[in-house]
């Protein structure tokens, strides 16, 4: 077998070893929740879980009730990224996008999370999707009770 074969075998045997990790699984997740509180008292709660978790608040707006903010950690709790085969996860971030609505007298909130895992594999980069598994909507909806 020729030198050049030979590499091109061991690189095409790498490639696909790479490639053989796992899809994230889908969790079915409540993310929204009414409470029977004013909007400034949901608001407060609201803005006190994020400061005493030290998470960065990216954008605030409390007369159009959305907060924004990003963690770069979260663990295998919190999210599934699958596995990645022979790619190293090298970091994660988490976004959160929550929204009060104060059109009632009964405020809704709702919380949207994204997860992200960068990963690493012979010079090459990659950023893969997580899935959710509800327990940081759950965290934040339980601290506003």
């Amino acid at each position: 077998m020729s030198r050049i074969r030979s590499l091109a075998i061991a690189t095409a045997t790498a490639t696909a070893l790479a490639s053989c990790g796992t899809m994230p699984s889908i969790y079915s997740i409540d993310n929204s929740r009414t409470y029977n509180q004013s909007y400034d008292e949901v608001w407060e709660k609201l803005v006190q879980f994020f400061a005493s978790r030290n998470i960065p608040i990216k954008n605030i707006a409390k007369d159009s009730g959305v907060i924004y903010a990003e963690s770069m950690l979260f663990n295998d709790d919190a999210a599934d990224c699958g596995t990645g085969g022979l790619w190293t996860p090298f970091g994660r971030k988490a976004s959160f996008n929550v929204f009060v609505t104060r059109s009632t007298d009964r405020p809704s909130v709702s919380v949207n999370t994204e997860f992200q895992e960068m990963r690493r594999f012979d010079r090459r980069t990659e950023t893969v999707t997580c899935n959710s598994k509800g327990v940081i909507e759950n965290a934040v909806l339980d601290a506003l009770n």
